[in-house]
């Protein structure tokens, strides 16, 4: 089989990584590929073919309308279709399409499924390989959806297990969901080109980060909504839906206000919490 002649099998395997959920792991745990391990015939097309495949995908207006998680003439729309794009023409996205799909064809029965998985895992590993100033500006702009949406959406954003909606895009400002698309888009490639993560603090950076944050928030808040956050965070699956996106509210809002130096280093150690093992 190759490419070339089984278009079938291309709009399948591209499209099995626009469909990928989104990255918003503020405490969200990347879903696990479900692979079936009955092995068959390998596909025989090349890397080549394959890359002509989805250049030639890219000029179908109906395959990019069909991936398009939003409708024409919304204000996302235009957006989306350029993410859409530039993903889809950089190089090392296509060449992991490619392993991913010759690596996993024979044994893996759902490939929507798997490719969202496994998207969803390598952007989300990705953001510790953001510029730190990058993880800032992702934090500022979850902070800013937190803050929209509802309540029961916004705490399951935040639980073991859960998928982002890109529709959720459409409460942002414009500018800011065009920074959440960048900067995801730059999270997966950083994690297929293994570039280098943030780096770890040290014990006293840490330290430090830590006592800033709970000065901070200790400003803010008074004693009875302290403790609030204090049981919230102690222990985050029993809080109630509108606990848990406020607390998550009142977290990255502490964060993003410290001064240079121990905001620097907490978005380091919020970075380490996100950081895969290896």
């Amino acid at each position: 089989m190759t490419w070339r002649r089984n278009r079938s099998a291309g709009v399948l395997l591209v499209a099995l990584l626009l469909g990928a959920a989104g990255v918003s792991r503020g405490a969200v745990a990347p879903l696990t590929p479900d692979k079936k391990v009955e092995q068959k015939g390998e596909p025989s097309g090349s890397r080549e073919e394959f890359h002509l495949a989805v250049a030639k995908l890219l000029k179908d207006p109906e395959f990019l309308d069909k991936n398009n998680t939003f409708k024409k003439g919304t204000k996302m729309y235009r957006l989306f279709d350029s993410y859409l794009r530039d993903t889809l023409s950089d190089p090392a996205v296509i060449d992991f399409l490619y392993t991913s799909v010759k690596e996993n064809a024979a044994h893996v029965t759902d490939f929507d499924a798997f490719g969202k998985a496994l998207v969803g895992d390598y952007a989300v590993r990705g953001l510790t390989r953001l510029s730190e100033r990058e993880f800032q500006e992702l934090l500022r702009v979850m902070n800013v959806m937190a803050d929209r949406l509802p309540e029961r959406d916004c705490a399951n954003m935040l639980r073991p297990g859960s998928a982002f909606d890109y529709h959720w895009l459409e409460l942002l400002p414009l500018e800011d969901a065009q920074v959440y698309l960048r900067l995801t888009r730059k999270a997966l490639i950083a994690e297929i080109t293994r570039s280098p993560r943030l780096p770890a603090n040290s014990k006293e950076q840490t330290s430090v980060a830590y006592q800033a944050l709970f000065a901070e928030i200790k400003r803010r808040l008074p004693p009875e909504k302290l403790e609030q956050f204090g049981r919230v965070w102690g222990k985050p699956e029993a809080a109630q839906d509108g606990e848990l996106c406020w607390g998550y509210r009142v977290l990255l809002s502490g964060i993003l206000d410290l001064p240079a130096e121990p905001r620097r280093w907490m978005l380091r150690e919020y970075a380490n919490l996100l950081r895969p093992r290896e």
